[in-house]
């Protein structure tokens, strides 16, 4: 049989249009309920209102998260509209300027080849791509991270001020995205590295006073906003507490808060957590994550092969807070994986024959693993046909991992960094394409305000009782009242269309309402599937009936 010839040019541009299709299908999937769906109606309270200063959500003081991201999105809004491109558009953009800022450390202390190849582990990394199609702060953070590092980087080799100033600027919009610890991993990733290399004078220099007031001014409208909204208004409830510093809350609180399990919101923690988390929220390279941890570590300590520390110190250490932490999710990871991509391209690069090929072996298990499980979603989960564009893209995949594996020029490289991209790029396309999507049918505060926009019904005349919402809002532009069942009253439902559960059909049959079934609606809570729900014969049992009801 004649061998196959492949252009491995060619190789990366199907490659590269295969990540535009995968994160362009994504634009397009419904806000999930409850984080995207919250901070996208925060933004639009922010535009709507053009007060840039002040967070509210449904009308009410809201401190949980900074100003950056929703200052960004309320942006975008306003040039495009409040709409679900508006939206995730700029996290899509800041994770290719992750991708940028990735490749240009890996192209400074290694090689173009590394960048390259370090840059595209970023992009095609699972949880990556799954925090651009349900978005929250983590791409934002993603990009000033390595950014940050980037230019602090720079900065100890060239002693120019303006590196200090952007990398200060990245961790000032970083601080402005999610708080004080999200500096750590630059932080750690300088401190260790100045510490193993002994230079003392670096550490003590006035150079880090300067980076602290730059920070400081950058940071001064957050600041300023907290003080003039929180601080100022002492006699506000917040946390159902007085007197709660929005400066204090955002310096302290709300990270640490976390950390130690004394904030409003709570967790368990697991030591190993982020350890099995990382199996699947960096696939398709999670097995070459840990071998490029491992000959990271071996060569610190055995003080060889040296190129740099700053992605090892940055990663493990924010690694290692993360897993003693009493409050843990897997996202929380995402703005320190640019740093562990770049240790896999220099392990993939790098790695002698034995070590490819066990890692090819474990590349081609994940393959077979992920085959598996795609087709098992596929026929269990799957209740319409596939579009066109998905069977295409799903058999051009096939039909390059073939090509590649014939390919008389194929080197272990080759084969360990293709075809799993291939692979995990048409699975993204499909569930972007097909699963979430359908998925978000299930989800009654997209579903209800797609009918009420379809039969073209009152928006002011809306009411919600006994549902969490923030995605029907943001659907249909408006602050859409929402009411608890306890304190309820007739005079707020009385010629109101009521989106409603069987609870608060209830509560409306005990206050002798008279109203009439416009159109009743399935629920589930998508952001928790089961095995139940996937299995499209057995999905019925686990759903829930909501009410779209008008009132007389």
């Amino acid at each position: 049989m004649k061998r196959i010839k492949i252009n491995e040019i060619f190789l990366w541009w199907i490659i590269f249009l295969l990540v535009i299709l995968v994160y362009g299908a994504g634009l397009f999937v419904d806000l999930l309920e409850p984080d995207a769906a919250l901070y996208a109606e925060v933004s639009r309270e922010m535009a709507s209102s053009g007060n840039y200063l002040n967070i509210m959500l449904k009308g009410l003081d809201w401190l949980d998260k900074p100003h950056f991201q929703f200052w960004v999105t309320a942006f975008s809004y306003c040039l495009l509209g409040v709409t679900l491109i508006a939206y995730k558009l700029p996290a899509i953009l800041f994770i290719f300027l992750a991708a940028y800022y990735t490749y240009q450390f890996a192209l400074r202390y290694y090689s173009e080849k590394h960048a390259m190849l370090a840059s595209l582990i970023l992009l095609t990394a699972q949880h990556i791509i799954t925090s651009n199609m349900d978005v929250r702060a983590e791409p934002y953070m993603t990009a000033f991270t390595i950014m940050g590092l980037y230019y602090v980087a720079v900065y100890l080799d060239t002693k120019k001020i303006i590196h200090l100033f952007l990398c200060s600027a990245s961790l000032a919009a970083l601080m402005m995205t999610k708080g004080l610890f999200t500096i750590i991993p630059v932080a750690a990733a300088v401190g260790c590295t100045l510490l193993v290399q002994q230079k003392w004078k670096e550490i003590f220099h006035w150079q880090w006073l300067l980076c602290v007031a730059f920070t400081l001014i950058c940071i001064s409208p957050t600041l300023y906003g907290y003080y003039q909204q929180f601080d100022m208004h002492p006699e506000k409830w917040i946390f159902d507490h007085q007197s709660v510093s929005g400066i204090g809350f955002f310096l302290v609180d709300s990270q640490w808060g976390r950390f130690v399990n004394t904030g409003p919101i709570k967790g368990n923690g697991d030591l190993f957590f982020f350890v099995h988390t990382l199996l699947w929220a960096f696939l398709p390279w999670a097995w070459i994550a840990y071998y490029a941890l491992f000959q990271k570590a071996k060569n610190i300590f055995q003080k060889t092969n040296q190129t740099e520390t700053y992605t090892f110190f940055g990663f493990i250490v924010m690694f290692l807070i993360f897993s003693i932490s009493k409050f843990q999710l897997a996202h929380y990871m995402n703005p320190i994986f640019p740093l562990l991509a770049i240790m896999c391209a220099a392990a993939i690069i790098d790695a002698g024959k034995k070590a490819l090929r066990v890692l090819t072996i474990l590349q081609f298990v994940v393959i077979a693993i992920l085959f598996i499980a795609a087709g098992s979603l596929i026929y269990f989960f799957q209740d319409k046909l596939l579009h066109v564009d998905t069977i295409i893209v799903l058999l051009t995949a096939i039909i390059f991992v073939v090509i590649i594996i014939l390919s008389k020029q194929k080197t272990p490289q080759l084969l360990l960094v293709f075809v799993p991209v291939i692979i995990t790029l048409s699975i993204n396309y499909y569930l972007n394409r097909e699963f979430y999507p359908r998925l978000t049918q299930y989800q009654s505060q997209t579903t209800v305000a797609d009918y009420y926009l379809k039969q073209q019904l009152p928006i002011n005349q809306l009411v919600v009782l006994d549902v969490t919402e923030f995605s029907t809002s943001v659907k249909l532009n408006k602050n859409i009242p929402v009411l608890g069942v306890e304190k309820v009253k007739a005079i707020d439902l009385k010629n109101k269309f009521v989106y409603t559960t069987e609870r608060g059909l209830n509560k409306m049959d005990k206050m002798q309402l008279k109203y009439s079934l416009v159109k009743e609606f399935e629920d589930f809570h998508i952001t928790m599937l089961t095995g139940t729900f996937i299995n499209k014969s057995t999905r019925s049992t686990v759903l829930t009936p909501v009410y779209l009801l008008k009132v007389e």
